[in-house]
């Protein structure tokens, strides 16, 4: 469905690069979410795609047709692609069917295909309302009926949750979601809550300095990263330094990276058997309350502090603490 090939773009003729020799595709149907923290390239991609940036090399095609490439360049009206976008971008002065129907306007049946976006994202009743009196959750989703409606090969979501609270974000981003399940458009949805691409994304590309650094299934994510930013992106994790190495014993391959999961460190003594290959003690300087786990801040022998998380709250104020070398993620960096 989408097939980026070598795409690069700088802002500044080629001093830095927002974007640099990025390739991947996406299958008709997929839901790939792109992930990274600012300045990773997330921003230039979408507009690339979209057609609001022309690429300085490489090329974008959607089903089959190129349309971006350094001597093509397809207009963003006519691309078939539906964005929506973090700031929902609807015209205040339009009534929410007004809304949708401004980006069908030239089709014979806009009324009748505007009224069934309406009904499909459940908003049947308010297509008579401004935008100003709709709630945060009802504006976005007239923002994706709005984008539904030229029936898109390709929908793009633009951090569309990172202005919400936590549970507002969750309950409609499932909302969103399931509409766009019922519709079997191909999706990219650009976020940087990890959570958000968890939940929804068949794959998840990752981006780190306008470049892919891994791009696969979210259980690969988590278990086999293929640096240590995407390991920590999915997971408290901890670098296995030289001096965590000295204080747990454990000499490791100097020419590697390492890094151990909170999760799979042990910080109750009565766990701490024969099969915790490394083991220090170390002294809790601060305990943090976090509802159902307590957060430690804790010394070691070597002097070294390590922040790590428990749900045993009876925490004696020096402890052991271990883990297994099987858990130790390595990386070639």
């Amino acid at each position: 469905m989408l097939k980026i090939d070598s795409l690069s773009k700088s802002y500044d003729k080629g001093k830095n690069y927002a974007l640099q020799d990025v390739s991947f595709e996406l299958k008709s149907g997929d839901v790939c979410a792109i992930v990274g923290e600012s300045g990773s390239g997330k921003t230039t991609l979408v507009r690339l795609i979209a057609g609001l940036e022309r690429p300085d090399e490489g090329s974008i095609s959607l089903s089959g047709k190129v349309l971006s490439s350094v001597d093509q360049f397809t207009q963003p009206e006519k691309r078939k692609i539906g964005l929506v976008f973090q700031e929902y971008a609807l015209f205040p002065h339009l009534t929410v069917l007004e809304n949708i129907l401004y980006g069908i306007a030239k089709q014979k049946d806009k009324k009748e295909r505007a009224q069934e976006m309406l009904d499909l994202v459940g908003l049947s009743e308010m297509g008579g309302r401004y935008p100003h009196q709709l709630s945060g959750g009802q504006q976005q989703r007239v923002a994706l009926a709005r984008a539904l409606a030229p029936n898109p090969s390709l929908l793009i979501l633009d951090e569309p949750f990172s202005n919400l609270d936590t549970m507002l974000r969750t309950q409609l981003r499932s909302q969103v979601f399931e509409i766009i399940e019922k519709t079997g458009v191909t999706v990219l949805f650009v976020t940087h809550d990890t959570q958000d691409a968890l939940s929804v994304a068949d794959e998840i590309l990752i981006l780190q300095n306008g470049k892919v650094v891994q791009k696969d299934a979210a259980s690969n994510l988590y278990v086999k990263p293929n640096n240590l930013y995407v390991a920590s992106l999915f997971g408290n994790t901890v670098r296995i330094n030289k001096d965590l190495q000295n204080a747990f014993h454990c000499p490791l391959n100097e020419e590697c990276c390492h890094a151990i999961r909170n999760e799979k460190i042990k910080v109750n003594p009565d766990e701490l058997t024969t099969d915790c290959d490394y083991i220090t003690t170390a002294e809790v300087i601060k305990k943090i309350a976090l509802g159902d786990a307590v957060q430690l801040v804790l010394k070691l022998e070597t002097g070294e502090k390590l922040t790590v998380t428990t749900r045993d709250k009876n925490i004696a104020d020096t402890i052991n603490i271990g883990f297994n070398s099987k858990d130790i993620l390595e990386f070639n960096e």
